[in-house]
């Protein structure tokens, strides 16, 4: 019986073209009990940071697990293929372009840290090691090692361990946070147009309901958003700041994009202070 409860599987690849089935496929093959649960596919291409923050906010949600997570735009050169075992007992295998890394502290940091071995892997999962694919590790190399992992077997069968200090990591989060203003990072914009910062919700508290809101160096005007519990709590067209599910600062609109009245994207800054007059639109 394995230790682990399920493998989850994040990937960029889409529901398109039989890359996910294909990595599927490859895990039912050589642990045939395991049970598969999909965090996502639908990361945009090549996004490690998106990819890392869904990852993050979903694993410790998960029981003990083994977290299979790919979106590997440098697939087929130097970057390494990583397992890493976390202190709460999860393993996380994936590459080591810092995709794993914020889900790794959200379960308590690295106990161990192990760099891939393909052909081991391959040989242990019983699989022609010529047919390894420079383009597709997600299913020759990653699928395996995850599948061979939750089945029990000593990681260094197929690993050698390594240094979790020379781990690759994402370039931190902008959050400024000053005496009369606060300036945030656009970490998220989901589908309801939410808009989500990277900024804790405790971090910032003004001392008067409405903040005075800009796109910082866009040109664009400013807005004023009150604070609320929720959107249903906002006035048409009324923009709120709200905690979001995740603990976060977020914008938001009542059945609308806040996201699009702002004409904010991921990667933009935004500027929140006290009003300078409550004229606001």
């Amino acid at each position: 019986m394995s230790d682990f409860a399920l493998i989850t599987f994040l990937t960029d690849f889409g529901w398109g073209g039989g890359y996910v089935a294909a990595c599927e496929a490859t895990l039912a093959s050589i642990s045939p009990d395991a049970r598969v649960m999909h965090v996502s596919h639908e990361v945009r291409v090549g996004d490690v940071q998106e990819g890392a923050d869904v990852l993050a906010r979903v694993a410790p949600l998960c029981p003990v697990a083994v977290h299979l997570a790919v979106v590997d735009p440098g697939v087929g050169t130097k970057r390494r293929l990583i397992a890493l075992k976390a202190r709460r007992g999860d393993v996380l295998v994936g590459p080591d372009n810092g995709l794993l890394m914020p889900a790794l502290e959200a379960l308590g940091g690295a106990l161990a840290v192990w760099v891939l071995d393909p052909a081991r892997v391959r040989a242990q999962a019983g699989l022609p090691e010529e047919r390894i694919s420079f383009t597709f590790h997600g299913r020759d190399v990653f699928a395996p090692a995850a599948a061979l992992l939750f089945s029990g077997l000593p990681a260094g069968k197929i690993s050698t361990e390594a240094d979790a200090s020379a781990l690759s990591v994402l370039a931190p989060r902008v959050t400024k946070i000053g005496p009369d203003e606060v300036c945030a990072e656009v970490v998220e914009v989901d589908r309801f147009g939410n808009v989500g910062l990277a900024l804790p919700f405790d971090r910032f508290k003004p001392s008067h309901p409405n903040v005075e809101v800009e796109v910082v160096g866009e040109g664009l005007p400013s807005w004023s958003a009150r604070l609320v519990r929720t959107y249903g709590d906002l006035a048409p067209g009324e923009l709120g700041l709200y905690q979001d599910s995740w603990g976060q600062m977020g914008l938001a609109l009542n059945g609308a994009s806040a996201a699009e009245l702002l004409g904010v994207q991921r990667g933009m800054l935004i500027k929140m202070c006290e009003p300078t007059s409550l004229g606001d639109r």
